[in-house]
């Protein structure tokens, strides 16, 4: 019942917050051709990355540049907020993390659009472990009884795949895992885990690989404050992804911007540490949802 609660607080908040921004913006109208005169674009907030905002602006004005219509920017506090603004049809485009998508998938009819990736054959990461420089730990093992952080619960690379692997490696049930640790947390984002890892306010957290590196060169935090102590097998790149009912031709039309993107605007894919948007198709998150059921976990566990 609690749960079932606050999941209704939550529609309640992202209905009120999305349809108070898209007073005026021409949510809902469509042009002579049938698109949309404002396309909405959600993106997750992060804690205080100048060039992330930026590079996530430029992307935005340029696809509405080659659409002709209006290109609206929202943030977004966390996953789920940004899975319901689209089931609500209060965002048109975001990215999510590959678990994120999946769920977004069920609950409000996601397609996938282009995968982030380093290229077509390999559009894959890694989550990565980090301990503050300064820590003794050397090993997962030696994080016993300490404070961990995860990101969020419906976070590919700082929850489930990490999780995924933390269960293999020590030999434990998925329900026993919050009690080999002191505590375990989750930090609302991956800057948040970073810095929390740097000023030292926690054990050990669950990181995406090239968070640490685009965090560090972004001025962040110093990197010689935190050390990765491992690293998981590859993950399934997030995609860009739209919602079910846009029409197909503007569909197209984003997709062809996308894939050349990283032609008109290499600096957005270098700050994330990749080469560009490749093709997708939904059967490539297969690998995720195995690893779901792996886990024995819905999307209401995931999320919440």
């Amino acid at each position: 019942m609690v749960k079932k609660v606050g999941f209704m607080l939550l529609w309640m908040t992202v209905l009120l917050i999305f349809t108070a921004c898209s007073e005026g913006s021409g949510a809902g109208e469509v042009d002579e051709n049938g698109w949309p005169t404002t396309l909405r674009m959600g993106m997750m907030a992060t804690e205080d990355d100048n060039n992330m905002a930026r590079s996530s602006s430029a992307f935005a004005e340029d696809l509405a540049e080659e659409l002709g219509i209006e290109v609206e920017m929202f943030e977004g506090q966390d996953y789920n907020m940004m899975i319901e603004a689209m089931r609500a049809e209060q965002i048109d485009l975001t990215n999510y993390g590959p678990f994120g998508y999946i769920i977004a998938v069920e609950r409000s009819g996601a397609l996938p659009l282009a995968i982030l990736g380093e290229s077509e054959e390999s559009a894959m990461y890694h989550s990565v472990i980090i301990v503050p420089a300064d820590s003794p730990v050397e090993r997962l093992e030696e994080l016993e009884g300490e404070d961990f952080l995860f990101v969020d619960p419906a976070s590919t690379s700082g929850h489930l795949f990490p999780r995924a692997s933390m269960l293999s490696q020590l030999g434990i049930e998925n329900e026993q895992l919050e009690g080999y640790f002191n505590s375990v947390a989750y930090s609302g984002g991956h800057d948040k885990s970073i810095l929390a890892i740097a000023n030292g306010d926690a054990a050990g957290a669950a990181v995406c690989e090239f968070c640490v590196e685009m965090f560090a060169e972004s001025g962040l935090f110093d990197p010689s404050d935190v050390r990765v102590i491992q690293t998981t097998d590859p993950i399934p790149g997030g995609p860009l992804a739209y919602r079910d009912g846009l029409p197909e031709d503007l569909v197209e039309k984003m997709r062809d911007f996308a894939l050349s993107y990283h032609e008109k605007n290499p600096e957005y894919f270098e700050i994330m540490g990749m080469k560009g948007y490749f093709p997708v198709e939904d059967s490539d998150f297969d690998v995720i949802r195995e690893t779901a059921e792996l886990l024995n976990m819905s999307p209401e566990e995931m999320l919440n």
